[in-house]
């Protein structure tokens, strides 16, 4: 895919899930469930893997959780391909910065950054990153977190950021293919990747110079998302039709998240259930449609069957 390379290091790229958290019924991490599924991510041609995210439920961990869950990573993985985690929580920058330092220590290969909740200024936010930046040699990438308090930043803010070389991924939220194509644009002779999330978009982003996707599909059909974007890039008349299916896959998962996903993933035959630390347990009738559903595309034994085979 993406061949920059910024001072003989390879530009991050290709797809990258991010990581539901499995639970066991008392809804403490399940470890061996997690190695499993991650197990299975990395046969899919992966760019990378994002542990300890939003889709992670990163809020609803503790420290200790959250580190576990990279370490494990980190692991189970053993450098087969990247790893990025969210390192920035604490309720001061020092405390923020000192759990980086762990993130990092746990072996990831970027520490993302979200958007700080409490910053509403470009020239707060610019002054956040830059003594991030300033008071560590950590690789980091900056990560637009939708949630407690959704902030995309401005094209001159990124731009600055990125000419600095320290930021390396770039997961971005905007869902807006005119503002993703400006940001490849100002961005293109950095190392910052453009590893945006929004599946509606994902050709044409790939198209127009995006490095990957980070996204939450690729939880369940990573096979599937990996084979859009590459045959994407080569403009593959089968394009049409496979996007089409991950973006009706896409909005299937969105509807109860990610109770929804974790079931999903569970009829492709991953060890999880549909368990959450949200306040939302997944319905009979919930249930049933998303099983209704998946026998569109895919097999009793959780393989697509797509009018064709996939990676024909």
């Amino acid at each position: 895919m993406n061949k920059y390379k910024n001072n003989g290091t390879p530009r991050l790229e290709g797809n990258w899930p991010v990581l539901v958290t499995p639970y066991q019924e008392n809804l403490k991490i399940d470890i061996g469930a997690y190695r499993r599924i991650i197990k299975w991510h990395i046969n899919m041609d992966l760019g990378g893997i994002y542990a300890n995210c939003l889709s992670s439920e990163m809020y609803q961990l503790n420290n200790k959780e959250r580190l576990l869950l990279i370490r494990e990573a980190v692991q189970t993985v053993q450098g087969r391909v990247p790893i990025a985690a969210t390192g920035n929580f604490g309720d001061s920058f020092e405390k923020q910065l000192e759990f980086c330092r762990k993130v990092y220590d746990q072996g990831v290969d970027v520490v993302m950054l979200t958007v700080p909740h409490n910053l509403k200024t470009d020239n707060e936010l610019e002054m956040f990153f830059m003594e991030m930046a300033e008071q560590t040699t950590i690789p980091l990438g900056i990560y637009e977190c939708p949630y407690p308090f959704p902030h995309l930043m401005s094209l001159s803010l990124i731009k600055k950021l990125a000419n600095t070389g320290r930021f390396i991924a770039y997961k971005e939220t905007s869902c807006n293919i005119n503002k993703v194509k400006k940001i490849i644009n100002v961005t293109k002779h950095t190392a910052l990747a453009v590893l945006q999330a929004n599946i509606p978009i994902l050709v044409s982003s790939m198209t127009s110079g995006a490095s990957g996707s980070m996204n939450v599909v690729s939880n369940w059909v990573p096979d599937l998302a990996v084979e859009v974007m590459k045959k994407g890039l080569t403009d593959h008349p089968d394009v049409p039709y496979l996007h089409s299916v991950l973006c009706a896959m896409d909005m299937l998962q969105r509807s109860i998240h990610p109770a929804g996903v974790k079931f999903l993933m569970q009829k492709r035959g991953l060890p999880i259930a549909p368990l959450t630390r949200y306040n939302h347990t997944l319905t009979s009738e919930e249930a049933l449609g998303l099983e209704a559903i998946f026998k569109l595309w895919f097999d009793s034994k959780g393989a697509l069957k797509l009018h064709y085979q996939v990676y024909s």
